[in-house]
């Protein structure tokens, strides 16, 4: 095949793996797109796909044929970062910061210390799931970084499927991820210090830098565009600059070092709400169907499940308890002693404790400096998948509970 060709090959079955299972099993009141759209990428990675045919494989998803692909997971991702900053902001109800702000650190503490404590555990128990460049508490903190996540970009498609963006346990699970994920590439870029992969002043540099340009968004951005967007004649020309404004900010985060994903995030959370709505019909449908199944196609390419054999399983089963529990029981304990209702305090944690998007991110720049080897990198993707998978019958379960305010 030409080029051209190949391209539209790759694309019919990367979007339509994922949609004709989806549909063809009747699972989307319990599953979300997206998780089918992980396992869609994983189905045509070398784990199935390419065992059983290599060699069409090869010809289709090889190294070299993949070129195309690149540019498309990049705005893919940051699009759907995008529209899920644009659902935070708006004046909060009495008391909500401090709830706020207490689910906030126990989404990321808790999760932390009991992935560091499991990752401890299986430097010694499994040796060959640390990586080749990780010494064992180097491979701990890996792990409870990666405990920590919350995938802001899915977290935003399952609250988008169970309509509860604009509710109060969406909103606060919005700001929880954007902290979380904050922190994570503080601690992340203080890791890769300590492995040689940057130097010791770049967390200092990080902290400073992030915190100018986030200011400059909020204090400087956000304003001008409430001045000039209401001015502006024409649905085509706002999206023209938003769009400037969604790679733009992508640019400066990803040169600072907070990555891309976060500056698309903070685009949308910059952006006046009065033309939120406008641009989440424009962008919302194509980038979550069309775009986002590129991502997870290259994601699923490096994952093969046989590698580790026993290793994988033992790493899939402790971080997805691990994952799960640190974050529904460390984010909905505070929130719920803070004054948060019992309901709406568990809904909190069983939306939070999704990682999907945000994990794939955070385990490929792990496993490339050579901190968690192929094995934990296969555990790790499954453990990603299964907490995504269940973001919404955990959610239905709380939304059940009865209890006082």
């Amino acid at each position: 095949m030409n080029p051209v060709s190949l391209f539209f090959a790759q694309a019919c079955l990367v979007v339509g793996t994922p949609f004709v299972l989806w549909r063809g099993l009747r699972i989307g009141s319990i599953v979300p797109l997206v998780a089918m759209q992980i396992v869609g990428g994983i189905l045509l990675g070398p784990s199935l796909l390419g065992t059983l045919w290599p060699r069409g494989w090869q010809a289709l998803f090889g190294a070299a044929q993949l070129s195309a692909l690149s540019g498309l997971q990049w705005l893919a991702v940051v699009l759907f970062a995008f529209l899920s900053g644009l659902h935070i902001g708006g004046a909060g109800q009495p008391g909500m910061r401090r709830i706020a702000t207490a689910a906030a650190l126990g989404c990321v503490l808790a999760p932390f210390a009991l992935g560091t404590a499991a990752g401890a555990w299986l430097a010694h128990a499994a040796p060959a799931v640390v990586g080749p460049a990780a010494s064992a508490w180097q491979f701990a903190f890996a792990v409870g970084v990666s405990m920590a996540v919350t995938a802001l970009p899915v977290l935003g498609a399952i609250l988008r499927e169970m309509k509860l963006s604009d509710s109060v346990p969406g909103q606060l699970a919005l700001g929880c991820s954007a902290f979380s994920d904050a922190a994570i590439w503080l601690v992340l870029s203080v890791i890769l210090a300590s492995a040689g992969r940057s130097s010791a002043g770049d967390f200092l540099r990080l902290a400073l830098c992030g915190a100018l340009y986030v200011g400059a968004m909020l204090w400087l951005v956000r304003p001008a565009l409430a001045r000039l967007l209401p001015r502006m004649q024409g649905n085509d020309a706002r999206l023209a600059l938003v769009a400037v404004l969604i790679f733009g900010s992508a640019l400066v985060s990803e040169s600072i070092g907070l990555h891309y994903i976060l500056g698309g995030f903070l685009a949308g959370v910059a952006l006046p709400r009065e033309a939120a709505a406008d641009l989440r019909r424009q962008l919302e449908p194509t980038t979550v169907v069309v775009l986002m199944p590129f991502f997870f196609l290259m994601t699923g390419l490096r994952t093969d499940i046989a590698i580790g054999g026993y290793d994988t399983l033992l790493v899939f089963a402790l971080s997805t308890l691990v994952a799960v529990a640190g974050k529904v029981a460390g984010t909905a304990l505070p929130a719920r002693l803070a004054g948060l209702p019992r309901r709406e305090a568990w809904m909190l944690g069983a939306l939070v404790q999704t990682k999907g998007l945000m994990e794939v991110v955070v385990l490929g720049i792990l496993f490339e400096a050579g901190l968690i080897g192929q094995t934990a990198f296969s555990g790790l993707l499954l453990m990603a998948l299964a907490t995504t998978v269940l973001a919404k019958p955990l959610t239905r379960a709380a939304s059940g509970l009865r209890g006082a305010a």
